[in-house]
């Protein structure tokens, strides 16, 4: 069985050990304190929290993804189904739904799955301050037991129409849930720092930050090591390193090579740079038709710049090596480029480098010769 998981939660065996953080997550749960999770897609941010959760284990965790909300009726509709989700089988379901009568809500069970789904009645008028009835019931619950609240993709609340508005009413009663830790997980680190560092938010110094960045390289290469093992195949140190370097050391990237790299090679197999190539064409092959769909959406200016950023000189976008080799002279023109890179998240910044949010888009327009 292949043992390497990516683009899902994982925990326990299958999370790459991360003392440091999972103490110093575990110890702000306990104490009750809030915090802000911060770091780009698939560094394993709410595997994390799953992770430390899981080791205070009277410690319940009500969990609402807000990724993609649009309107507060969608808001109201995830927490509803976060607290179904916790609750269900504790007996206190009716008693929940009745508490939140205001909202009309009416529940269903995916037959298949058992997950909740919620919808509000359309006659329900809600406004920012409609969060309050199930901030209050969280508090509620809390009393029962031990809880910590997680929002996962926390920026997307500035999708709202009123974010502000929705802002300023989570906070004005989160902050007199001094007993209940609130964790706040983003992957837009702009959007992020809106919310938590600009003084006129409400949340403003509201959370202590928890910075999720790339893996510790040697105890990724002996989690890897020992993944591998499980299949008798050998991998040298030097060829993880490369494989890393590769996914840009993003953890869920390097599961992802690691994984097509089990499926490339057989039980037993001593394993070399070599057999790196197959495992990159499997993902190539399922992810080809996203990579094209990025590629259309840039103009002849932007598909330089991205190019460039591929190769060795894209440490140095603006120096003068690189505009040549692109072919752009202005290095206002190659800002401009890469700040439309940045806003559609093809790229992203990192320590003041441009990454790109694909890693195995990087090798896939150098492996194309683009």
């Amino acid at each position: 069985m292949n043992p390497f998981k990516y683009g899902q939660v994982v925990s326990a065996k299958d999370f790459c050990p991360r003392p440091k953080l999972v103490d110093q997550l575990m110890s702000w749960i306990e104490s009750g304190q809030n915090a802000v999770l911060q770091g780009e897609r698939r560094m394993g941010k709410t595997s994390l929290i799953h992770e430390a959760t899981r080791r205070l284990k009277r410690v319940q965790m009500l969990y609402v993804d807000l990724m993609e909300v649009k309107s507060l009726d969608d808001v109201c509709k995830r927490i509803v189904a976060a607290v179904i989700s916790m609750e269900r089988n504790t007996g206190f379901l009716e008693k929940i739904l009745q508490s939140l009568s205001l909202l009309r809500p009416v529940v269903s069970f995916d037959p298949v799955t058992g997950q909740p789904s919620v919808s509000i009645d359309a006659g329900t008028r809600l406004r920012p301050n409609s969060t309050d009835g199930l901030l209050d019931l969280i508090a509620d619950l809390a009393k029962r037991n031990a809880m910590v609240v997680v929002f996962d993709e926390f920026q997307d609340i500035l999708n709202l129409p009123k974010p502000d508005e929705t802002l300023a009413a989570l906070r004005s009663k989160i902050q007199f849930h001094s007993t209940i830790p609130y964790l706040f997980a983003g992957s837009v680190r702009s959007q992020m720092a809106d919310i938590f560092t600009d003084p006129d938010s409400a949340f403003f110094k509201s959370a202590a930050l928890l910075e999720v960045g790339l893996l510790e390289e040697s105890e990724f290469v002996r989690f890897l090591t020992r993944r591998f093992a499980t299949g008798k195949r050998k991998v040298p140190r030097d060829v993880l390193l490369r494989m890393i370097e590769i996914a840009d050391a993003v953890p869920g990237d390097v599961q992802e090579l690691c994984s097509c790299l089990w499926e490339s090679t057989s039980y037993g197999d001593e394993i070399n740079a070599d057999s790196l190539g197959p495992a990159l064409e499997l993902i190539y092959a399922r992810e080809s038709k996203s990579y094209e769909a990025v590629l259309a959406q840039l103009t002849g200016q932007q598909l330089r710049c991205l190019t460039g950023l591929a190769r060795p000189e894209g440490k140095a976008p603006l120096s003068a090596a690189f505009m040549q080799s692109v072919g752009i002279r202005s290095p206002a023109s190659v800002q401009k480029a890469l700040n439309r890179l940045l806003k559609t998240r093809v790229i992203y910044r990192h320590k003041g480098e441009y990454r790109f949010v694909n890693p195995f888009l990087k090798s896939w327009l150098l492996w194309k010769n683009y």
